[in-house]
């Protein structure tokens, strides 16, 4: 099925909690992935995996581990998955000048998951009464105000509109298992207690199948 008609066909699914599910999210970065050497303050966070043995995501060119640097102010992240094992950074290339509004975090910080698996279902859309239950959608992204849809990203290598994959929200469902730091401030301590974006935000996940770029941004109020 080619993704224009996936998108004809179903607007937008969640990502729910299923023992048996293809998509995990939390967990250890996997034997033979490699992390891109960066400067970021509190580094790459490894977030799970997105498979494409899900019949709704079989357009993608492979099975998608999920890094991003979640504990930084980023615009935007682009990396290059021509090897899905061993990403590059295209952008930003000066990594150490990005900045974090957490005062402990160094370039080794870390933060493991709790890795749950997800399946997909049918959603008919988010609203008041869900918003909060939902903790990631594929198919088509939410923006944050009706009149302001979600700014399609371009692929650096090709210029194409690059494809929508996945949103992840942060509503507590995904809690910590370990991490290498701590800090002072109680409420601060408290924010690394579950996965999030920028504390309330969601994570954008954008791919141009060609080039195998990937996009991350993490959008919020």
């Amino acid at each position: 099925m080619k993704f224009t008609d996936i998108i004809k066909s179903h607007k937008q699914k969640q990502f729910v909690p299923n023992k048996y599910g293809l998509h995990e999210f939390g967990g250890e970065v996997p034997n033979g992935f490699e992390i891109p050497e960066n400067e970021f303050l509190g580094g790459f966070q490894y977030l799970g995996k997105i498979s494409k043995k899900d019949k709704f995501l079989e357009w993608l060119p492979f099975d998608l581990n999920l890094i991003c640097p979640i504990f930084t102010d980023f615009d935007a992240v682009y990396l290059d998955y021509t090897t899905p094992t061993k990403p590059l950074i295209i952008y930003p290339a000066n990594t150490y000048e990005i900045t974090s509004a957490y005062q402990e975090l160094r370039t080794d910080s870390k933060i493991v998951y709790k890795q749950s698996k997800f399946s997909l279902k049918d959603i008919k859309g988010i609203n008041e009464d869900n918003e909060f239950e939902i903790f990631g959608i594929a198919g088509k992204p939410q923006p944050y105000f009706e009149d302001e849809p979600v700014l399609i990203p371009r692929c650096p290598k090709t210029n194409k509109k690059m494809k929508f994959v996945a949103q992840l929200f942060s509503n507590d469902h995904i809690e910590i298992e370990s991490k290498n730091f701590s800090c002072p401030d109680e409420y601060e301590e408290n924010l690394f207690r579950t996965l999030n974006f920028w504390c309330d935000g969601s994570l954008l996940i954008f791919i141009e199948p060609s080039s195998k770029v990937i996009h991350y941004s993490i959008s919020n109020t």
